[in-house]
C-alpha cells in the first residue's frame, strides 16, 4: 500500500539524510588527533555519496506517491536506487576484507602479499567491480527501453521479433552480471567477517585468561566483534534480497510480487539507515564525535 510505504520510507528516509550530513562533514573535518588513511577513507567516503543519492532518490519517489510522475522517472529512479544500494554492496565487501587482511594474521605467502599490497588491491577490485554494476545497469536500462518502444511501435512483425530477441539475450546477460555482482559482496563478506569473528573470539578468550591486557583492550575486541555481527545482520538479507529480485526479474514474477517496487525500496531505506549507524560506532572518526556530542549533553 502507498500509504505504508510512505509510513516506513519517510522516517527511515529523513534520519538516514541527517546522519549522512553529519558523517560527512566529520570526515572532511575529523575530530582532533583522529585521522582516515587511505583507501578506507575513499570507501567512506564513496559509501556516503552512495547514500546521499540512495536517501535523494527514494524522496523523489515518496512524493511520486502523491503526484503523478512522467513515464521516464520510474525506470530512471529504480535504476539509480540501484546503483546507489548495490553500489554500497562493495563498500561493505572492501572495508570487511581491509579489516580481515589488518586484524588476522596470515603466515601464507599469497595472504601476506595480499596485505602488503591491499591499497592498490582494494582500488582495483572497487572499479572493477563497479564497472560490473554500470555495465549491467546500462544493459538493463536499454532492455527495458526498446521493449517499450518496441511494444508501443510495432510496424515491422520480421524486425520486431529479432529487435525481441535481442533485447531478451541482452536482458539475460544484464540480469547474470547483476546476480554476479550482488553475490560476489555477499559471499566476501560473509568468509571475512565470518573469518574475522572466529579469530576474535578465540582472541577474546586469550585476552580473559591473559591479565597483562588492558579492559580499554578488550572493550575495543568486543565492539569490533559485536558491530561486525550486527553489520552483516544488515548486510546480509538486503543482499539476499537483491538478488532474489534480480531471479523474480529474470522470470518476470517482478511486477506479480513487487509491481511499484515498495519493498525493494522499503528494504533499501531500512538497511541504508542500519549501515550508517553501524558505521557511526565503528569508525573512530564518527564514533569520537557521537560521544563527544553526548557528552556535552550529560553536561549540560
Amino acid at each position: 500500500e502507498p500509504w505504508l510505504f510512505v509510513a516506513i520510507c519517510g522516517p527511515f528516509c529523513f534520519a538516514a539524510t541527517v546522519v549522512n550530513i553529519f558523517f560527512l562533514v566529520w570526515l572532511i573535518q575529523p575530530a582532533e588527533g583522529v585521522t582516515v588513511r587511505y583507501p578506507m577513507r575513499f570507501l567512506l567516503i564513496t559509501m556516503l555519496c552512495n547514500s546521499a543519492v540512495l536517501q535523494f532518490v527514494i524522496a523523489v519517489v515518496i512524493i511520486t506517491v502523491f503526484v503523478k510522475p512522467p513515464s521516464w522517472l520510474h525506470t530512471v529512479s529504480r535504476v539509480v536506487i540501484y546503483q546507489a544500494f548495490t553500489g554500497n554492496f562493495s563498500c561493505n565487501s572492501w572495508i570487511s576484507i581491509f579489516y580481515h587482511m589488518s586484524i588476522v594474521p596470515h603466515k601464507r605467502d599469497i595472504f601476506v602479499w595480499i596485505k602488503r599490497n591491499i591499497t592498490i588491491i582494494i582500488y582495483i577490485g572497487f572499479i572493477s567491480t563497479q564497472v560490473l554494476l554500470l555495465i549491467s545497469l546500462s544493459m538493463g536500462t536499454i532492455t527495458f527501453m526498446q521493449s517499450a518502444s518496441t511494444t508501443i511501435s510495432s510496424t515491422a512483425n520480421h524486425n520486431t521479433t529479432l529487435t525481441a530477441d535481442k533485447g531478451l539475450t541482452m536482458f539475460k546477460l544484464s540480469n547474470m552480471l547483476f546476480v554476479l555482482y550482488c553475490t560476489c559482496p555477499l559471499i566476501t563478506l560473509s568468509i571475512s567477517w565470518g573469518k574475522t569473528f572466529v579469530y576474535l573470539r578465540g582472541h577474546l578468550k586469550q585476552m580473559g585468561q591473559n591479565e597483562s591486557f588492558s579492559p580499554s583492550q578488550q572493550k575495543s575486541q568486543m565492539r569490533v566483534t559485536v558491530i561486525g555481527m550486527i553489520q552483516a545482520a544488515v548486510f546480509l538479507p538486503s543482499s539476499l534480497w537483491t538478488v532474489v529480485a534480480a531471479f523474480l526479474y529474470a522470470f518476470n514474477l517482478h511486477e506479480v510480487v513487487d509491481p511499484n517496487r515498495y519493498i525493494t525500496i522499503s528494504i533499501c531505506a531500512v538497511s541504508n539507515l542500519g549501515n550508517l549507524l553501524c558505521f557511526g560506532f565503528s569508525q573512530s572518526v564518527f564514533r569520537v564525535r557521537i560521544l563527544g556530542l553526548l557528552n556535552k549533553k550529560e553536561d549540560s
